[in-house]
């Protein structure tokens, strides 16, 4: 039996904006720690002698009263990330839409459950030993892989071949059963945007397809195809080359609603395009690019692709491992990718609570980990752990809470603080050093963003060494989301100045 695990864990990560290579070994961890626990107890010392010195409200009233902004809807709390001493507040317990800002909460409860060093796996299994190079049926049972994509599955084939592999003849049965379905409960609109994917516990490339689009000569059709080339769909092209690059490209077209429609026109000066679109037949998909990967490692493979359960008895001959946890969390934070968030949601579901994984079972162990750091069940209103959500529901005091419990924590504190968008650096905020160029390098934060909700949520240095942990919840934007986010940003300006 082979097996197969991914990529060492990064090596490297941010401290307000100072990059730290070679990783930490054990002896300087232990001295970090103990300096932050001497750091803490003495921040605690003080705010207990001088409360009124050191946590002075910082005044964020103007910034509130601006046209950027709905007061009424708006919930902040700023406190010192060490000590929870609160250093201002709006509103603080007034419940709003987190929109994105709930990964916070998925990402923490992940860690914390599951650990930074877990490892998602799929099994590669077959009917009967391998005769002659040859195997009948070959199972793949998936256990939530956020992350499984065409380069890995590519690499495994290439790897079964060389143990001897070379004829698969009964086709390929997909086994999801550790989930409880496809869907999850969301915010509707949007279907067919990469963001919407569907969950699947084997999911392959976020169980979206790429359809490139490639110039060719100035006035003639342009080049479409799906990255890899597979059967499950048919293409229209309707993209023309020439003029300024505009491209739509719309699922579920003809009578079996498997038609991609590309459409406009893409300049002949550009390199080709790739636009991905979320699959709605996560199943024949999964199959077809499997199928496909060991056709170009050298297996050959016929048969159907079926959905079906792994027989107890199989003979596996594969196990693949993701990358550790810990690394799938920094992608998913910094990217604010929906599909990941989920697929994580319904794990932490089955090994809470018992397979199948569905989301209510991954919110309810959600809600364990927050009654463990001192919130109530039921306070948080959470439809799901990607925040695509109307109906989620959490203040800013409470969002703090768990930021404070999170920056307190040796065994996780790292990994979710790494896995924030830095101002001006990566993920969400990369673009963002023009709105607040004092801000670049240090601001750590989650960004959320729904029609009428602007969210962010992070850490920010303050003068003497301190951190705080902010969140600044904004619902019925006057001037959309934008502009709130500046409003948002000059109360970080404040409290970084603090």
């Amino acid at each position: 039996m082979a097996r197969i695990a991914l990529a060492p864990p990064r090596t490297f990560s941010y401290y307000w904006g100072q990059p730290r290579s070679g990783g930490i070994n054990a002896q300087s961890r232990n001295m970090t720690m103990t300096r932050r626990h001497i750091a803490a107890a003495a921040a605690l010392l003080i705010a207990a002698i001088f409360p009124a010195l050191l946590y002075a409200q910082v005044d964020i009233s103007r910034t509130l009263a601006s046209p950027k902004l709905n007061a009424g809807r708006t919930s902040v709390v700023v406190a010192d990330a060490a000590s929870g001493s609160v250093i201002t507040q709006h509103m603080p317990d007034l419940a709003l839409n987190p929109a994105s800002c709930a990964k916070i909460l998925t990402s923490l409860t992940a860690l914390k459950t599951l650990g930074p060093d877990f490892r998602f796996k799929t099994v590669f299994a077959s009917d009967r030993k391998p005769r002659d190079g040859t195997i009948g049926t070959l199972y793949v049972k998936g256990y939530g892989d956020p992350s499984l994509v065409n380069e890995e599955l590519l690499k495994l084939g290439a790897h079964l071949r060389a143990f001897g592999i070379r004829r698969i003849t009964g086709g390929i049965v997909i086994d999801n059963s550790f989930f409880d379905g496809f869907d999850y409960p969301r915010k509707g609109g949007n279907a067919g945007r990469a963001y919407t994917a569907p969950t699947s516990a084997l999911a392959v490339n976020f169980n979206s397809v790429g359809v490139e689009v490639a110039p060719t000569r100035s006035g003639r059709r342009s080049k479409v195809e799906l990255k890899p080339p597979i059967d499950v769909y048919s293409v229209r092209n309707r993209v023309t080359t020439g003029g300024r690059t505009r491209l739509g490209v719309v699922m579920g077209g003809g009578s079996d609603g498997r038609t991609i429609t590309a459409s406009g026109r893409i300049s002949s000066r550009v390199q080709p395009a790739v636009i991905w679109r979320s699959i709605s037949e996560p199943v024949e998909y999964a199959g077809a690019v499997i199928a496909y990967q060991f056709r170009q490692a050298g297996i050959e493979v016929t048969g159907p692709v079926r959905s079906g359960r792994m027989p107890s008895g199989a003979h596996v001959v594969a196990e693949q491992f993701s990358r550790p946890l810990s690394e799938i969390v920094y992608d998913m934070m910094k990217l604010s990718t929906n599909f990941v968030a989920e697929q994580i949601t319904k794990t932490l579901g089955a090994a809470v609570h018992g397979a199948p994984g569905s989301t209510a079972k991954g919110v309810r162990a959600i809600g364990d980990y927050l009654v463990s750091i001192g919130v109530p069940r039921g306070e948080i209103v959470l439809e799901n752990g990607s925040g695509l959500s109307a109906l989620s529901r959490i203040s800013a005091s409470q969002l703090v809470r768990v930021l404070i419990a999170a920056y307190n924590d040796e065994l996780v504190r790292d990994e979710f603080v790494e896995s924030l968008s830095i101002l001006g650096v990566d993920g969400t905020m990369r673009s963002w050093t023009k709105m607040a160029p004092e801000l670049a390098g240090i601001v750590h934060a989650k960004t959320g963003t729904l029609d009428g909700v602007s969210t962010l949520a992070g850490y920010v240095p303050m003068s003497g060494s301190r951190v705080a942990a902010f969140a600044i919840l904004a619902n019925g934007l006057p001037k959309g989301p934008w502009a709130a986010k500046e409003a948002q940003l000059e109360i970080v300006k404040s409290v970084a100045g603090y």
